[in-house]
């Protein structure tokens, strides 16, 4: 299956909205989707297979203090690939295009998730990513489970 990654349009955020609630416990008002998109507009991404969205993720910039200097770092808000598309790389995929266009658009140095400590198909993209556990976030989660706090230094490598 031929699948396209690229920016998302304004026109798609609906079909991200349903994919978000259909896939993930975390659900965001429709409003906070069209902000990331508005602000960070090269780090919204979505995968398509024609008309079909079947992937997405959003990544804001935010200014943070980090050893006496302001330093720009990515945050993976959301990301998800409808259940028929997994293990195709799109998730990969979605996580490299993003992530360093964060380097390459915004200036971003690092990136930072959270993720469930029991979804391990997740986490261990994400270490082949090179990302890292940092730290647990307890009770991070509406239904109280603990997060993983994950982080890695851009731009994130191909072949990693």
């Amino acid at each position: 299956m031929s699948v396209e990654i690229r920016p998302a349009d304004v026109s798609e955020i609906d079909d991200v909205i349903a994919l978000n609630r259909m896939n993930l416990p975390e659900n965001y008002p429709p409003q906070f989707f069209y902000e990331i998109l508005s602000q960070f507009p090269k780090t919204f991404i979505v995968a398509k297979h024609g008309l079909q969205t079947v992937g997405y993720i959003m990544v804001r910039v935010e200014k943070t203090l980090s050893v006496l200097k302001w330093v720009n770092r990515a945050h993976v808000i959301s990301v998800t690939v409808h259940k028929a598309f997994r293990r195709q790389g799109i998730g990969r995929r979605l996580m490299l295009i993003a992530c360093n266009n964060a380097y390459s658009e915004y200036r971003a140095t690092e990136v930072y998730l959270e993720v469930r400590v029991t979804n391990v198909p997740a986490i261990s993209l994400y270490k082949k990513l090179g990302f890292e556990i940092k730290e647990v976030s307890r009770g991070y989660y509406s239904d109280g489970e603990d997060a993983y706090v994950m982080q890695a230094q851009l731009p994130l490598k191909e072949g990693s």
